[in-house]
């Protein structure tokens, strides 16, 4: 699979990590599908203790998850330009693009799952950016 990503620094979010378009992405590309390690619930309060909480996803009712690949390193903001999507019968989440992406463009995505849902974020503590 080609993986039109690279770990770059952020422009916009004082020098944090971030992943860039390493070429010109349509919308509705899949930008990149990660293998995921589910939790079950009962072992999350234990994951919650570890600065890995900041990365987790939920999945589903029974399990939270922890995305390989670069699916972690996706930086939130309100007015995203790609999404993701649970794909529960490979257990990978996939990387879309909303719109159109320039190459060396910064991608974003609404921690929230939903491109387009501006609510508070539950781990609000460690994102500290609105945009």
């Amino acid at each position: 699979m080609d993986i039109p990503i690279r770990v770059s620094t952020s422009t916009l979010l004082k020098g944090i990590r971030c992943i860039r378009a390493e070429r010109d992405i349509k919308a509705g590309e899949l930008i990149e599908s990660c293998p995921v390690i589910l939790i079950p619930l009962d072992e999350y309060e234990a994951l919650g203790k570890t600065v890995m909480s900041n990365y987790d996803f939920i999945w589903d009712d029974t399990y939270e998850a922890l995305v390989l690949g670069y699916g972690s390193l996706y930086n939130h903001s309100y007015t995203p330009n790609a999404f993701y999507k649970r794909n529960f019968e490979t257990r990978k989440m996939e990387y879309i693009a909303l719109h159109n992406i320039e190459k060396d463009g910064e991608i974003f995505l609404n921690y929230n799952g939903v491109p387009d849902d501006s609510s508070p974020l539950e781990h609000q503590d460690h994102i500290n950016f609105r945009f």
